[in-house]
């Protein structure tokens, strides 16, 4: 198990300001967020979520950090809040998971509300923010996908029917992810597959704020949905409520 120490830390913060985050891995220079931790850690350049990280935290950072704008992953708030995030550990996973799934749920998918009201699916849209099941998140990507094909059969604006499909691949990866908390859920073993069915479903939880982020989809969507706030509150269980 890798101890994170007040050095390691320092070197961590010594790093984050000196030099800008990637999206994607990066290089010694310019390292993304995961590799940049590793380098302070063992001076090695690599993704691998080190073992005193909590995994949903890790997976979640790494889709959210490519996926958010360049001025929000190198701001001042994300770059203060990455070096509390590497000590966290992996023993209170299933409580960082529900966090991102209610945010998911709760923040990122409602902020397309309007654009599905507008090609037709809002309610199936609108059920599945509230159920919050992979059963509705499928019939709401079902019926995206059906704007798509309305929307390209009538020869209507490209952008228009691409945003539906990246609209109806944020339901589905929403559905995934559902599928896989509560498979985690249920696992009464903390074990080596339960681990990876966490880490899954936070990656596919950060992935439907990905594929949301159209521009259909208002210019300030980055700072209404507040990514970094999610995983502050990940980070920081005492002080999430």
């Amino acid at each position: 198990m890798t101890i994170y120490t007040p050095e390691i830390r320092a070197k961590l913060e010594r790093y984050l300001a000196t030099h800008n985050l990637p999206k994607g891995m990066g290089s010694e220079e310019s390292a993304c967020s995961i590799a940049a931790i590793n380098l302070a850690i063992s001076g090695k350049m690599t993704d691998e979520i080190p073992d005193c990280m909590s995994e949903v935290i890790g997976c979640a950072t790494i889709t959210l950090q490519d996926a958010m704008p360049d001025d929000m992953r190198n701001s001042a708030r994300y770059k203060a809040w990455l070096p509390t995030a590497v000590g966290t550990g992996r023993d209170r996973e299933q409580e960082r998971l529900k966090i991102l799934m209610d945010w998911m749920w709760g923040t990122v998918l409602p902020r397309l509300q309007a654009f599905a009201d507008e090609k037709g699916f809002g309610g199936e849209w609108r059920t599945m923010c509230d159920e919050r099941t992979a059963g509705a998140a499928d019939a709401a990507a079902r019926a995206a996908d059906a704007a798509f094909a309305a929307t390209r059969a009538a020869d209507a604006a490209v952008d228009a029917a691409a945003c539906a499909a990246r609209v109806a691949f944020a339901a589905t990866r929403a559905a995934d992810a559902a599928v896989d908390a509560a498979a985690c859920a249920a696992r009464v073993a903390a074990d080596a597959a339960d681990a990876v069915a966490v880490a899954v479903a936070a990656t596919r939880a950060a992935d439907a704020a990905d594929y949301a982020a159209t521009r259909a989809v208002d210019a300030a969507f980055w700072e209404k949905i507040d990514p970094i706030g999610v995983l502050e509150r990940m980070t920081n269980l005492e002080g999430k409520s």
